[in-house]
């Protein structure tokens, strides 16, 4: 597997058998009520400038629209920033949609974006850019398939915490 980088963006080609992989570069700021969201490809071209859709499945089947209405023929790469439990939702109809996503530190963005320019200003929208910036620029690790299982686990683990808990103090109260 051959890799060419080409300009400050650090687009990459990767050349598979002598057949070149398109690519989108998806890059998803995540807040509480509303993702911004930002498309381009591999070499840097913007092929849909931010927009924003709201954290419920109204705002996801817009986002998914905007991701049908894109070429076939490209493979989507999507960088979500790791935010706690506001992205759950988005990774969740992401994974019953068949689509990969790689889940990003938070802290490396802001380290990819000091590196990579002068400016301080910072949005949601300049996030969304530099987020899918920061994508052509590592190796994609998309998120594990199993997401929805391991939070369910994570959920009912924590709820035979509680429950043990409870019947710790009920017990103590008991022998009082």
């Amino acid at each position: 597997m051959e890799r060419m980088f080409v300009d400050s963006y650090q687009a990459v080609h990767v050349f598979l058998g002598g057949v070149i992989m398109m690519l989108y570069y998806i890059g998803i700021d995540i807040a509480k009520y509303k993702h911004d969201c930002f498309i381009m490809d591999q070499d840097g071209v913007v092929i849909r400038n931010s927009f924003t859709f709201s954290n419920d499945k109204t705002g996801f089947n817009v986002f998914l629209s905007v991701l049908n209405s894109l070429d076939p023929a490209y493979e989507k790469r999507i960088g979500l920033e790791a935010t706690g439990h506001y992205g759950t939702n988005l990774k969740i109809f992401l994974e019953e949609h068949q689509l990969s996503f790689m889940e990003i530190n938070p802290v490396l963005i802001k380290r990819y974006s000091a590196s990579s320019t002068l400016r301080r200003t910072k949005t949601d929208k300049i996030d969304a850019n530099v987020i899918s910036s920061y994508l052509t620029s590592v190796e994609y690790k998309p998120y594990p398939v199993q997401f929805y299982h391991i939070n369910s686990l994570k959920s009912l683990t924590l709820l035979l915490i509680i429950i043990i808990n409870h019947r710790i103090i009920s017990y103590k109260n008991c022998i009082i």
